[in-house]
């Protein structure tokens, strides 16, 4: 992890952290999907441990990222109080009045579709600034690999929930009449994406291999785990890679923009001191997931209202990831991840 503690700055390097962050964390992290597709298929490790594992240690810890420069943050809170304080004032009351209407299973819907999307859009947004530092921007090949990695995530879960196996979610019906057109649609994807490739290589364009890495490792993952697990042993197998992506992205983040010499003045202490020290990036980060998934398990197995609740976590943070990283329109979002 000492590669980790240095910020890198290199605008014209092809990798997003650096070459041995990239490989290990934001591509090689699948591996840690594909350990747990292991673990859950041929070892038959009981579901409950492996769940609290991925849970404490990777996804309540990777919500702590984002409160780090957001909540925790007090340049953020003074220049976006409605978005910070008005998204937790509005997910926290959702789940809570889905709950008082009725609709439990719809909000557990709601997350579970939510959480996946938000996965897919972090794996499209790593393509993306692949691209951007390969300088592969064509308007035919933006086109192309956001379609290809789109379908390719977006038929395993399809496929299983809504087509052969609809009870595993509760769901009443099945679209089992979508299964031809949808094969066709992920094999017209997959030939054109395939033939654009051939055409480019012969051609001679410059060869992407970061992107081309980051999809051969996430979409095979995605295509077995749903090819044997449900969704109670699919969620931490598809999520733990999102999770480590999303860490070696918010250190990079934070060490570029909270570890100059007056960042505890206008950020505060927390963006500071976990800029600094992995090791107190990581403590904090394992208090906070604690802290309140602990206590939302339990009481979310007792209490409607407070399963509700608890989805607030959740649901404010998928609202926010999708806002605070929008580069084309932040200046300095885009010089702390080196590329200004």
């Amino acid at each position: 992890m000492a590669t980790l503690a240095e910020p890198v700055r290199g605008a014209q390097s092809r990798w997003i952290i650096g070459r041995r962050v990239d490989l290990s964390l934001v591509i090689g992290g699948s591996l840690a999907g594909y350990l747990y597709l292991l673990l859950f298929t041929v070892l038959h490790l009981p579901a409950s441990f492996l769940w609290w594992f991925w849970s404490l240690g990777f996804d309540g810890t990777h919500i702590f990222g984002t409160a780090s420069r957001t909540f925790f943050d007090r340049e953020a809170r003074e220049h976006h109080p409605g978005l910070l304080f008005g998204s937790l004032a509005f997910f926290f009351l959702l789940g809570p009045v889905m709950v008082l209407a009725g609709g439990k299973g719809y909000l557990a819907l709601l997350v579970a579709v939510w959480a996946y999307y938000h996965v897919m859009r972090q794996h499209y947004g790593f393509l993306v600034l692949y691209k951007v530092k390969g300088r592969d921007l064509r308007p035919l090949d933006n086109l192309l690999d956001r379609g290809f990695l789109g379908v390719m995530l977006v038929f395993p879960p399809f496929h299983r929930f809504f087509i052969h196996h609809p009870q595993e979610l509760g769901l009443p019906f099945s679209l089992a009449r979508l299964e031809t057109p949808a094969w066709i649609l992920v094999v017209a994807t997959a030939a054109a994406f395939l033939t654009r490739q051939v055409l480019r290589w012969r051609a001679g364009d410059r060869f992407n291999l970061p992107k081309y890495l980051l999809m051969a490792s996430v979409i095979p993952l995605h295509w077995l785990t749903f090819a044997y697990l449900s969704w109670q042993a699919a969620t931490p197998t598809v999520t733990i890679v999102h999770n480590l992506q999303y860490h070696a992205l918010i250190w990079f983040h934070n060490r570029n923009r909270y570890g100059v010499t007056d960042a505890g003045g206008r950020h505060g202490r927390v963006p500071t001191a976990v800029s600094h020290s992995l090791l107190a990036y990581a403590g904090m980060a394992l208090v906070f997931s604690a802290v309140y998934r602990i206590p939302g398990f339990r009481l979310g197995a007792v209490s409607d209202l407070a399963f509700g609740f608890f989805c607030g976590f959740g649901l404010t943070h998928y609202y926010l990831d999708s806002r605070i990283w929008r580069v084309r329109h932040d200046p300095g979002l885009r010089h702390a991840l080196a590329l200004a």
